[in-house]
């Protein structure tokens, strides 16, 4: 299945694929794992659809054991519970950041759903951890227009 409209795709893939082996280097120099939030900044599509639509060119470059890394990470994202903006201001919670318990807030949620959104990443469980984690570490990016953040809360 080698045609044009899927060579972005495959190379995305191969991208994934290289980083689910190599890691991401963090804000600190520290080599990471690979997780499903960094995926979603690199292509808009499921894990499971890119795995779909590329596994016959990549099993001529890649071995059981590189593919099966890359099909064990979309079958952990298809395991991830959706969220709804609602259920998710609906909780209150406290997190760990710096040593120090942190109350999340209000506006803390708003402004990682509306990142989310914003950037078309599906809310799912894992991801709203990963990105709220970000943002609690000022290392997500976020628009601090509150007529956006309005609309997500009226949704």
């Amino acid at each position: 299945m080698n045609n044009n409209s899927n060579n972005w795709k495959v190379e995305r893939a191969k991208k994934i694929i290289e980083l689910l082996h190599t890691g991401v280097i963090n804000s600190e120099n520290e080599v990471r794992e690979f997780n499903i939030l960094d995926y979603y900044k690199i292509i808009g599509i499921s894990p499971k659809t890119l795995y779909e639509r590329t596994y016959d060119d990549l099993t001529d470059e890649y071995s059981s054991v590189e593919l099966k890394k890359f099909y064990s990470f979309v079958l952990k994202s298809m395991n991830d519970s959706k969220l709804t903006a609602k259920a998710i201001m609906e909780v209150k919670h406290s997190v760990l950041v710096n040593d120090e318990i942190r109350e999340i807030t209000d506006v803390d949620k708003i402004n990682v759903i509306n990142y989310l959104k914003t950037n078309k990443i599906p809310l799912t469980s894992n991801v709203y951890a990963l990105a709220l984690k970000d943002y609690l570490n000022n290392t997500l990016t976020v628009d601090d227009n509150l007529e956006e953040k309005n609309k997500i809360l009226a949704k």
